[in-house]
């Protein structure tokens, strides 16, 4: 998402809702991840083969979620005021949905999956992670929840695609539902990628009103991946 600081008034600001929420949030998150990096059951070095690969995406996974997290909280904590935001109750409902389904997943798991299965959603785990922490980074303090503008991002991932913060969300959670391996997984998969490309819709409605260039970056750039969509 993107756009500038607001002009000052003489009135007092509005406090940053986004902020008071999302700021413990993640930092209820960094201290989640930190405790399964603690509770590790053995040491990496003492499994091998795939057991050993799966126990190092596992760790490498972790760190990543605490980094992209802390980056959560450092971005809202930075942000300034939006110049325009969404009007729509539902589209805020579907924003806010969008972020918490993820968590959902483990409560849809069935029978554990084999090892080439766990491997398979690790790897989509930390690949998504990775790219949705580098497209955060570049999104700085245009992050919101709800569709706001600020500024235009274009940098790295966002030279390519408008979205790149989705694709990873969308990649992590493909990983969730391969390793929960269940139909309501796998349905509940499919309704993120609707309420994400919903959500896609709304922020470009929001900053096309709000931003002049943002129309001649939209038309230069992929939705979701390059070249594709």
């Amino acid at each position: 998402m993107a756009g500038a600081q607001a002009r000052g008034s003489g009135t007092a600001p509005r406090p940053d809702i986004g902020r008071v929420v999302m700021v413990p949030a993640a930092s209820a998150m960094i201290l989640l991840d930190v405790r399964a990096l603690l509770g590790a059951r053995s040491p990496l070095g003492a499994q091998g083969g795939a057991a050993g690969a799966t126990a190092v995406l596992g760790v490498a996974g972790a760190v990543l979620a605490g980094a992209f997290y802390a980056q959560v909280a450092w971005c809202y904590l930075r942000r300034g005021p939006a110049t325009a935001s969404s009007s729509s109750p539902a589209a805020r409902i579907i924003a806010v949905a969008a972020t918490v389904a993820p968590f959902a997943f483990p409560l849809l798991a069935g029978r554990p999956p084999s090892a080439a299965r766990q491997f398979a959603a690790d790897a989509l785990l930390v690949a998504g992670t990775a790219w949705a922490a580098w497209s955060l980074h570049c999104l700085g303090r245009n992050l919101s929840v709800g569709a706001q503008a600020r500024a235009i991002a274009d940098r790295g991932p966002y030279q390519w695609v408008r979205h790149p913060l989705y694709t990873g969300e969308l990649a992590c959670s493909l990983g969730l539902a391969l390793a929960a391996g269940t139909a309501p997984a796998w349905a509940l998969w499919l309704a993120l990628a609707a309420m994400q490309a919903a959500r896609a819709r709304e922020e470009e409605r929001v900053l096309l009103a709000a931003l002049p260039g943002y129309r001649g970056y939209r038309a230069r750039t992929a939705a979701f991946l390059p070249g594709l969509l």
